[in-house]
C-alpha cells in the first residue's frame, strides 16, 4: 500500500526525519524517528489496530490524545496506547487480537531517588491555558512547575495552521496557532522561576495537594506544591449513533493531530459533524492536505463558527447542511458512508430527508453549544435519539 504521507503543503514546511523500521504484526514497515506508533501506522494505510474481545468490532484510534484506549497496541510486550507512544528502531507492535487478557507489566517505571520536588504552583497542562497562566507566575517571579504529555509546548495550538481572530494584544490575532504556541513558549523562557516538564504525565493529585508525577527520563516523582492549577485541556465529544466505534470515525482533534501536526494523509473523503469553529476550521485543514471534504452537518439553523470561517468553506465548494444530523456511519471494518438527515425545531429527525454520501472517515466536531442546549432544553432525550 502506497505510503500516505503529506509531501506538500501550503502553510507547513516538510521537515527531513530520518526513517526507521518497525514491525506490525510480523510486516515490517517504515516510520519516521520520534513519531507516534498511531500515525506511523496510519501513514502505512492501517486505520484498524484490532477487534475489540467481546464483540470483535473492528477498534482504530478516537482521540489521539491519550484520553481514550481505542488504539491499545503491545509495543515490545507491553500494553500502550498508540497515540502516546513513539516508534523505536525495530519496535515490535502488535495488535490485542486473541489475547484473553493484557500482558502484565512489572517495575514499568521506578520511583526516583531525587525526593520530593518542591514549587510554589504545578501547573497540569502545556497548553495555551496552561502557558498564559504560566507567564503571569513568571512576573511575579513565583516558582512553577509546567507539566505536559507532550513533546513539546503549545497544546491544540501546535495543531492550528489558521490566523486568530480577536484582540492582537490579547490573543495575538492574525496570527497563525503554530506560531502563538512558539511565542509563548519564547516568553516561558524568559522567566528563570518557571521550569518544564515534557513527556511527563501527572497520574495522581493527592488530598494534600502532592502531585504523582511520571517522566519519560526520570521515573515517577513526588511534587510538592503550595498550588496546583489544572489546565489539562479539553476532551473530544462524541455522540450515540449506529456504527460511532467503526475506525474512520474519530474527533476533529485526532484529525489535525494526524494532518498538522504528523502531517499523516489520514482519509481521502470526509464528511464533518458539527459547525462550529473546530468543525469549520478541520474542514478547511482538510482542504489544504487535498482531503476532499464531501460535507458538514449541522443541527442547529446556522452554524455557530465565525461567519468569516463558513464562507471560506462554502467558497470552496463544501456544502454545509444546517438543520441536519448524523444518523448512521456504515460499514464493516471500516467507514464507508454516511446516512443524514434534516430535524425539525426540536431536534427531531424528518421522515423521508435521509440522504447518503460516500467517505471514508467522519469527524466528530462538537461544541458545548449544541450540548448546552440540549441539556437545558431537552435532557437527554435528544441523546437517545441520536441527534
Amino acid at each position: 500500500m502506497a505510503e500516505q504521507r503529506i509531501r506538500n503543503h501550503p502553510i507547513l514546511s516538510i521537515p527531513r526525519r530520518k526513517q526507521i523500521s518497525f514491525h506490525w504484526n510480523n510486516q515490517k514497515l517504515r516510520a519516521y524517528q520520534g513519531e507516534m506508533i498511531a500515525s506511523a501506522l496510519f501513514a502505512n494505510g492501517i486505520h484498524v489496530f484490532g477487534h475489540h474481545a467481546k464483540d470483535g468490532s473492528a477498534q482504530g484510534i478516537f482521540c489521539a490524545n491519550g484520553q481514550c484506549v481505542q488504539c491499545m497496541v503491545i509495543a515490545d510486550g507491553i500494553p500502550v496506547k498508540a497515540c502516546m507512544t513513539k516508534v523505536e528502531e525495530n519496535m515490535v507492535v502488535k495488535s490485542l487480537e486473541g489475547l484473553p487478557e493484557l500482558p502484565r507489566t512489572v517495575d514499568s517505571f521506578q520511583f526516583s531517588k531525587t525526593g520530593e520536588v518542591t514549587t510554589d504552583v504545578l501547573i497540569v497542562g502545556g497548553g495555551p491555558a496552561g502557558l498564559s497562566g504560566a507567564i503571569e507566575l513568571g512576573e511575579r517571579n513565583i516558582p512553577t512547575l509546567i507539566v505536559d504529555d507532550k513533546a513539546r509546548l503549545g497544546g491544540k495550538l501546535v495543531l492550528q495552521t489558521h490566523k486568530f481572530f480577536g484582540s492582537i494584544e490579547d490573543c495575538y490575532a492574525g496570527t497563525r496557532g503554530t506560531d502563538i504556541a512558539k511565542i509563548l513558549e519564547e516568553n516561558i523562557q524568559a522567566y528563570p522561576c518557571i521550569t518544564v516538564w515534557l513527556n511527563s504525565t501527572a497520574m495522581y493529585v493527592f488530598s494534600d495537594k502532592k502531585g504523582g508525577i511520571v517522566t519519560n527520563n526520570t521515573g515517577y516523582r513526588i511534587v510538592n506544591p503550595k498550588v496546583v492549577l489544572n489546565a489539562a485541556g479539553a476532551r473530544e465529544k462524541s455522540l450515540i449513533f449506529p456504527g460511532n466505534t467503526l475506525p474512520g470515525v474519530y474527533g476533529a482533534g485526532a484529525f489535525q493531530t494526524l494532518v498538522n501536526r504528523d502531517l499523516v494523509r489520514p482519509a481521502n473523503r470526509i464528511f464533518v459533524v458539527g459547525g462550529g469553529n473546530v468543525g469549520l476550521i478541520a474542514a478547511y485543514h482538510a482542504l489544504q492536505a487535498g482531503i476532499d471534504v464531501v460535507g458538514i452537518v449541522e443541527a442547529l439553523p446556522r452554524c455557530s463558527g465565525y461567519q468569516v470561517h463558513e464562507d471560506k468553506i462554502r467558497r470552496l465548494g463544501v456544502p454545509v447542511y444546517t438543520n441536519h444530523t448524523i444518523m448512521s456511519a456504515n460499514g464493516d471494518e471500516h467507514v464507508e458512508s454516511i446516512t443524514v438527515c434534516q430535524v425539525d425545531r426540536d431536534f427531531k429527525r424528518i421522515p423521508g430527508t435521509e440522504k447518503t454520501y460516500a467517505c471514508d472517515t467522519v469527524l466528530i466536531a462538537l461544541g458545548d453549544n449544541v450540548h448546552d442546549i440540549v441539556d437545558r432544553n431537552y435532557g437527554h432525550d435528544i441523546v437517545d435519539s441520536q441527534l
